[in-house]
């Protein structure tokens, strides 16, 4: 498996760990990955709808998200969000 691959793939694991966490049900709201550009180190994100609780847009908590990964894999140099609603 090619190293971008594998990084795509823990990627993927901590966003749907995170999932519960924001609280971005695929009903109300979602957050998916869309590109790895492992040359970069940029994530893309497509993050959708909003927190239930508060008037936060997902693309608001872009920040946060991006630390969350950045913190946990540490080849990410930026998150961008892509199509957001």
């Amino acid at each position: 498996m090619a190293r971008a691959e594998h990084i795509e793939i823990r990627i993927r694991q901590v966003i749907t760990a995170m999932r519960p966490l924001l609280r971005l049900e695929p009903a109300a709201g979602c957050i998916e990955l869309v590109r790895f550009d492992a040359e970069s180190g940029v994530v893309s994100v497509r993050v959708s709808g909003g927190c239930p609780d508060c008037d936060m847009s997902a693309t608001a908590l872009l920040s946060g998200i991006e630390a969350h990964l950045m913190q946990r894999i540490p080849e990410i140099r930026a998150v961008q969000a892509v199509g957001s609603t």
